[in-house]
C-alpha cells in the first residue's frame, strides 16, 4: 500500500482533481488557501481511515496546507457523507468512503442527501480484496460449499462482519 499511495501518478491525480475538480471559480494557484478537512466516515483504524490518513499526509506534502482528517462513523457512512452532502461545494471538504455508502446505503436507508446531486466522484483511490475464511474444521472447500452446507444446516453457521450494509455484510446476505 505504501508504494502504491506515494506513486507520483496517485499524488498528481489527487492534487489535480482537488485542484480543478471545486466548484467555485479558482485558479490552481488560489487554491488551496486554507486547511482541507477529509471526512472519514467510520472509525479510527479502519481501512477508510489508514488510507485516508496516507492520502492526507501525502496531500499535505504536495498541497502546502494541513489536511484535518475527521472521523465521522454511524449508520454505515451515511454520517460522515451527510456532513460532506451539506458542506459548501468549494473543495475543502472531501470525503474517503468505500462501497457502502456508495451503493449500498441507498437502498437501505432514507438519506437526508441524494448522492446523485450532492457529492461528485473525484477519483478512484484504490481497490481492497475481500477475503473469506472458514475454521479448518468446516467440510466445506469452496464457496459453493460453504453456501451448501448453510442451506443444509439453517441458522447453525456464525458469520462476522463490519456491520450492517458494509461490503462484508452483503456480499455474504446476497450470496446464501
Amino acid at each position: 500500500m505504501k508504494n502504491y499511495l506515494k506513486s507520483d501518478s496517485y499524488i498528481v491525480s489527487v492534487a489535480a482533481l482537488l485542484m480543478f475538480g471545486n466548484a467555485h471559480a479558482q485558479t490552481a494557484a488560489q487554491y488551496p488557501v486554507r486547511p482541507i478537512r477529509l471526512i472519514v466516515p467510520y472509525l479510527t483504524g479502519g481501512t477508510p481511515d489508514l488510507q485516508g490518513r496516507a492520502m492526507a499526509e501525502q496531500l499535505r506534502t504536495r498541497l502546502g496546507q494541513p489536511i484535518v482528517v475527521d472521523n465521522r462513523p454511524g449508520a454505515n457512512g451515511s454520517i460522515g457523507v451527510g456532513i460532506v452532502a451539506r458542506a459548501p461545494a468549494d473543495g475543502y471538504t472531501l470525503l474517503i468512503a468505500p462501497v457502502g455508502p456508495w451503493v449500498v446505503n441507498a437502498y437501505l436507508y432514507k438519506l437526508p442527501y441524494d448522492l446523485r446531486n450532492d457529492i461528485a466522484p473525484v477519483i478512484h483511490v484504490s481497490s481492497v480484496p475481500a477475503i473469506l475464511a472458514v475454521h479448518p474444521g468446516v467440510p466445506v472447500h469452496s464457496v459453493k460449499d460453504l453456501i451448501a452446507l448453510a442451506r443444509q444446516k439453517p441458522g447453525e453457521l456464525n458469520y462476522a462482519s463490519a456491520g450492517i450494509g458494509g461490503f462484508g455484510h452483503t456480499s455474504v446476505r446476497c450470496s446464501a
